[in-house]
């Protein structure tokens, strides 16, 4: 790390102090960086890292989900896992892809090839196992991590993906929400309602719980969520939950890591403080300057895509410039990693950034 010897950086803030400035609309001395602990591997250079500005951003849980009344029983084949969900009212199976490479723990190692949710009798079933879940607070181990983490960053938690993205990810798949959101609308309809039922609950619990920064799912991209669907499936349940966590004080973003550009509007028509995940191009297909004049009162809490890490280190250096000087003067923006990255790129991109950051970061941004 000797190629930051000759850096003077004037530090008038913690990690935590910047993320939470940004996400409020206040001034910060540098521009935050931070990323989860799954993407840093503890060690030497992580140290280093940390001691030049990264920051660390730790997802933390404050509900445990119980289902009394349904009974999960699981065969293992090969590299497949069905899961079989036995209730008083039917069964549900799920198949699984389960030996995929985790690139070093920075994706998950399964992956659902067949849903628990195939057909109209289905529905029967899977309103059984949403209503029989109990939601119970577990607030003790998050406030120890926000206690021991300290001004090194900071500690959010996630209520959980939104209806729609609840059924298309968990339960239904995109080729199932797709149908039957078209040829049974009603039931489909009446599901979702099922659904944000118990996210009501679970929001309730999250606005009791000691932790600030919320995240409300959600995974969503243009390309499965289209502006009508949204306007109609996500806006009303995301209002409401906003209203709830709000009122409790909470800064309340959520997770959407997609190309936005059809959904830009209505996006900025929420009430959300942040977009967490926000990947500007070339994964992405809106940019930091476009998205900053529709979102004027949103912090974004920027996905750096994974295709840059594959630069060389000038070229890192040079994208992370060009994002800076877009989101001039640099308010409400924090640099993440929020997705995943290519574990033999990781050393190069992490320090290009740190670099980047460190020259081009202080706040307000100027390249005049």
């Amino acid at each position: 790390m000797n190629r930051f010897s000759s850096t003077i950086w004037l530090i008038l803030m913690n990690i935590r102090e910047r993320i939470y400035s940004a996400l409020n609309g206040n001034e910060v001395d540098y521009v935050p960086w931070a990323v989860k602990p799954n993407h840093l591997p503890r060690g030497e250079w992580e140290r280093n890292l940390r001691n030049l500005g990264l920051g660390l951003t730790i997802p933390v849980r404050v509900y445990n989900l119980l289902r009394p009344h349904v009974r999960i029983e699981q065969i293992y084949e090969n590299s497949f896992q069905t899961s079989i969900y036995k209730t008083p009212v039917g069964e549900l199976i799920q198949k699984t892809r389960i030996d995929l490479p985790s690139e070093a723990g920075e994706r998950g190692s399964h992956w659902t090839t067949i849903p628990l949710f195939k057909k109209e009798e289905d529905y029967k079933v899977l309103e059984f196992i949403i209503r029989d879940t109990i939601v119970k607070p577990s607030f003790e181990d998050a406030e120890i991590i926000e206690a021991e983490l300290g001004g090194d960053g900071v500690v959010y938690t996630n209520m959980g993906y939104s209806p729609l993205m609840e059924l298309m990810i968990n339960f239904m798949g995109f080729r199932g929400v797709a149908h039957e959101a078209i040829r049974r609308k009603d039931v489909f309809e009446e599901i979702l309602e099922v659904i944000h039922e118990k996210k009501l609950e679970i929001c309730k619990v999250v606005a009791r719980s000691p932790i600030k920064i919320v995240l409300v799912g959600d995974n969503i991209d243009e390309m499965i969520v289209n502006p009508r669907f949204f306007e109609k499936y996500c806006t009303p349940f995301y209002e409401e939950y906003i209203g709830i966590l709000k009122s409790a004080g909470k800064i309340v973003g959520s997770h959407m890591d997609g190309r936005l550009r059809s959904l830009g509007k209505l996006i900025g028509e929420t009430r959300f403080d942040f977009i967490h995940g926000f990947t500007p191009p070339p994964s992405g297909n809106l940019p930091i300057s476009e998205a900053k004049k529709i979102w004027k009162d949103k912090t974004l809490w920027i996905n750096i895509p994974e295709v840059i890490f594959y630069y060389e280190s000038s070229q890192i250096v040079s994208y992370v410039k060009k994002l800076l000087k877009e989101a001039a003067p640099g308010d409400r923006l924090i640099l993440s990693i929020t997705e995943t990255i290519p574990p033999r790129h990781r050393r190069k991109g992490y320090e290009a950034i740190t670099r980047a950051v460190l020259e081009y970061g202080k706040y307000p941004i100027n390249f005049s």
